[in-house]
């Protein structure tokens, strides 16, 4: 099994950083397309960057600041049953780490490397956002 790993350096304060990934009014403010549900413990969040590629992530974990840990329950393929999770932690530099992981996937998934190139963009939006918007 492939597990997708990314990683990010955003120049802002964890709490902020994990904010705009935990929170549905900043959520929707840099995520593609619509941003629906709830991001909490059993909540299902819906993601959909158009129309006809819509994913359901349902909240598995929150440790504020550090992790969130989210199931994929809907989407297109072998998208259901994945396990998505964003870490957080300080660089010694200043700023936020952050890591996501996105498994498991067989290695001649045909989806994997469009998700796997997606990832990347996500975490390139997020990153723009929050250090556009630095509070």
């Amino acid at each position: 099994m492939t597990v997708l790993r990314h990683a990010i350096k955003i120049a802002a304060p964890r709490a902020e950083t994990f904010r705009a990934v935990s929170d549905m009014r900043e959520m929707a403010a840099w995520h593609l397309g619509v941003v629906e549900g709830n991001i909490a413990v059993g909540s299902v969040l819906y993601l959909a960057a158009k129309p006809t590629l819509r994913f359901g992530w349902r909240t598995d974990e929150i440790v504020a600041n550090e992790r969130l840990r989210q199931t994929c329950v809907e989407g297109p393929g072998t998208s259901a049953g994945k396990t998505l999770t964003i870490t957080m932690s300080d660089l010694p530099e200043g700023g936020t780490l952050v890591d996501l992981t996105d498994g498991d996937w067989h290695a001649d998934d045909p989806h994997l490397p469009f998700c796997n190139t997606r990832w990347g963009e996500v975490l390139h939006r997020l990153k723009e956002y929050v250090e556009r918007t630095r509070s």
